[in-house]
């Protein structure tokens, strides 16, 4: 069960701080939803940087995922809107949770180690309202690391005209914060799907964009944190979900689509593949833990053959060449992404 806590807004304001009120009521009301599972620490930012929006007329919720940290007394004295509170049921279910609860016309799904840029909910409403016809609109991330210092980034253009075969073989949208959703369509998908829960939202950018209701606009508007606690750090966990969630979309697509469906198969393993051969060779560096090497070793060779196969020649031919180790971390690129 969850439990629905509403901040106390009972103040005393002047006559002229109610006209402000009611001139401010007129501008929709737009719902940020903020899921947050032991991510205490950064709570205060991305409630900070929602407050901070220069959009008047925005209700702030928290879903407190069944935390062992003090989510719920962060979330009230940091201006939280309303407070939910429930077991731990995974990501999925938080965000549905804060959709059941929210009363905005628009809605924004913002990860708790996240941050708004201030105008991201104004340019939101704006593009929708200037796009009677669509459900939702996928904007830039600027990555930042865990201490909010900006990671170098380069956003190559997209290859095709169609966002629905973009988005099968490239999530152009790296976390949910990106986009900017009318309440009602996020409503008729049913919320985010459990099943391949960290995917999910990868799942209703392509089930938006298959019906034509999705729409691309290149400006950032939230800075996207990584750090060691990301669920993109669990390269396994993440190319099983992507995989899942393109099986289901499978059923929905147009025939013609199935062989972009196919290169988006080989994509998502490559690029997994990829990072999970970062987390073998960093884990080889350091602890050597046979378990964790065995597991992603037999991942590796079972769901990216081709990856294991070309980084394990290339080991071989740098060390017959005598060639020293390679840096651990590439750049970040466009398809690291979390949301994926």
């Amino acid at each position: 069960m969850s439990e629905l806590i509403i901040a106390d807004q009972s103040w005393s304001v002047s006559s002229s701080a109610l006209e402000e009120q009611e001139r401010m009521n007129t501008r929709p009301l737009v719902s940020v939803v903020i899921p947050c599972f032991n991510q205490a620490r950064f709570l205060p930012l991305s409630l900070g940087s929602v407050h901070a929006q220069n959009w008047p007329s925005i209700e702030s919720i928290v879903v407190d995922d069944g935390s062992t940290d003090d989510t719920s007394v962060v979330a009230h004295s940091h201006g939280a809107k309303i407070v939910v509170r429930q077991e731990n049921r995974g990501l999925s279910a938080a965000r549905n949770a804060g959709l059941a609860a929210a009363h905005g016309e628009y809605v924004l799904f913002l990860d708790a180690d996240d941050e708004l840029l201030p105008d991201a909910v104004r340019s939101g409403v704006e593009v929708l309202a200037r796009n009677q016809g669509i459900a939702g609109v996928g904007r830039r991330s600027l990555p930042v690391d865990a201490d909010g210092r900006p990671l170098p980034v380069t956003y190559p253009p997209m290859r095709s005209p169609d966002l629905y075969a973009e988005l099968l073989s490239n999530n152009v949208v790296w976390t949910p914060g990106a986009a900017f959703f009318r309440t009602d369509s996020i409503q008729a998908l049913g919320g985010f799907p459990l099943t391949h829960s960290p995917a999910a939202d990868y799942a209703v950018l392509l089930a938006l964009a298959r019906r034509g209701q999705l729409i691309i606009d290149p400006r950032g508007v939230v800075r996207y944190r990584k750090h060691d606690s990301n669920m993109s750090h669990n390269p396994m966990l993440m190319l099983l979900a992507t995989l899942g969630t393109l099986r289901h979309e499978r059923r929905f697509m147009p025939r013609q689509y199935w062989p972009l469906l196919a290169e988006g198969r080989r994509h998502w393993r490559r690029f997994y593949g990829e990072q999970l051969t970062v987390v073998l060779r960093r884990e080889w560096r350091t602890s050597r833990r046979a378990g964790p090497l065995m597991r992603g070793a037999w991942f590796l060779c079972r769901h990216c053959p081709r990856q294991a196969a070309t980084h394990f020649v290339r080991k071989m031919l740098r060390i017959v060449r005598r060639q020293p180790s390679t840096e651990l971390d590439p750049p970040f690129s466009p398809t690291s992404n979390a949301s994926v």
